[in-house]
């Protein structure tokens, strides 16, 4: 057996998961593809890029080290190219997969497999099902659901679980974060977020931002239309300063890497986006805990005694299905549909859940005896 104790060291959560993994590359029986599927920032890309280095090196330290810094030839991470991932770039996978490995002990390539259109999924097919020589992938994906049947019928599945806060809350306490609670409550499972909760300015005012338009539907239009204006501009921000960011770390930006860096900036505001609406569903179901008297399991933990009087406002307010309303329309973003419209018609929908007395609610009740 191979020694792969410290393959692992330092993730958070999902142990049974890695040791697992573990497990594989100390005897041996690794399959030929894979799939990491789970919510973002749970470990997923950080695993396969450890068991990827582990695989090529061979036993080999100086290798894995190199795997693990992005050095190593045999060990490929393959971004989508904007929202997906191309026929081209599958074609150029299959090209490097046919050959022997460069130097390492197998080839490994990661993918997002939930980037694949019919075309480049249907390229992968034959390759995944019997790989040259000893070339492993690994795909990853946010849920078994997001990935075509015929893939996910070819690669063995590793399900990642969101972190317990308790555990993202005592990683960001070693980090000295000044709110480690707060940051790990926000993060919902996620180490990632929750990390940029901590330390991501940016992020922290986007979710200030939010807090405070959740509570603007009882506004009239203009007051409802700022709110989004807000928000959208806070994700404009985002988006902005990650161009930047993507800009800056190539010396002489040629064309290629200003589309790279523009595609990245995209990313980074959708992304925010998608997050806001989070962040208003997380604000109304805290609001339902909140008025129920469940005060501890809100995740907005410093904003409770503002929550509260929220609630003592609106005591009819359905805020769970305020909450719902948000999870429909975040779904709607996937057709294009421009944000702001999105969210003034969501903000109108809700202001009705708030403003109108939910059913068997004591107001409701107290109105229907009156």
């Amino acid at each position: 057996m191979t020694n792969t104790a410290q393959t692992f060291e330092g993730m958070i959560g999902n142990r049974a998961t890695l040791r697992l993994l573990e497990r594989s590359l100390a005897t041996g029986e690794v399959a030929h593809a894979y799939l990491f599927f789970g919510p973002a920032g749970v470990g997923k890309r950080t695993a396969a890029r450890r068991f990827g280095a582990t695989l090529v090196a061979g036993g080999d330290g100086a290798a894995e080290d190199r795997a693990r810094r992005g050095l190593h030839p045999d060990l490929s991470e393959v971004r989508p190219e904007g929202a997906f991932t191309t026929i081209g770039q599958v074609r150029e996978i299959l090209r490097l997969a046919s050959g022997r490995p460069f130097e390492g002990a197998r080839r490994v390539f990661i993918l997002e497999a939930d980037t694949l259109r019919t075309e480049a999924a249907n390229a992968l097919l034959k390759t995944l099902e019997e790989p040259e020589g000893e070339t492993v992938f690994v795909l990853l994906a946010g849920s078994r659901e997001g990935v075509m049947p015929t893939i996910l019928s070819r690669a063995r599945a590793v399900r990642f679980n969101p972190v317990p806060t308790v555990e993202i809350e005592g990683f960001l306490r070693g980090r000295g974060a000044a709110e480690p609670g707060l940051a790990a409550a926000l993060g919902r499972g996620s180490v990632g977020l929750a990390l940029r909760y901590a330390e991501d300015r940016e992020l922290q005012e986007l979710r200030e931002t939010v807090f405070g338009a959740a509570f603007s539907v009882v506004k009239d239009f203009e007051g409802r239309h700022g709110a989004v204006e807000g928000i959208v501009g806070r994700a404009e921000a985002l988006g902005a300063a990650r161009e930047k960011e993507a800009l800056a770390a190539v010396e002489e930006p040629d064309r290629r890497a200003k589309d790279g860096a523009k595609r990245a900036g995209r990313a980074a505001r959708d992304g925010a986006v998608r997050e806001a609406m989070d962040l208003l569903a997380l604000t109304y179901r805290d609001a339902a805990a909140v008025s129920v008297g469940a005060e501890e399991l809100a995740a907005n933990v410093d904003r409770v005694e503002e929550l509260q009087a929220r609630v003592d406002e609106h005591p009819g307010a359905d805020w769970a299905g305020a909450a719902q309303v948000l999870g429909e329309a975040r779904a709607a973003l996937a057709y294009n549909v421009s944000p702001e419209a999105i969210l003034e018609v969501a903000l109108s929908r809700i202001r009705r859940k708030v403003l109108e007395p939910f059913p068997g609610s004591s107001t409701s009740a107290s109105r229907a005896g009156a």
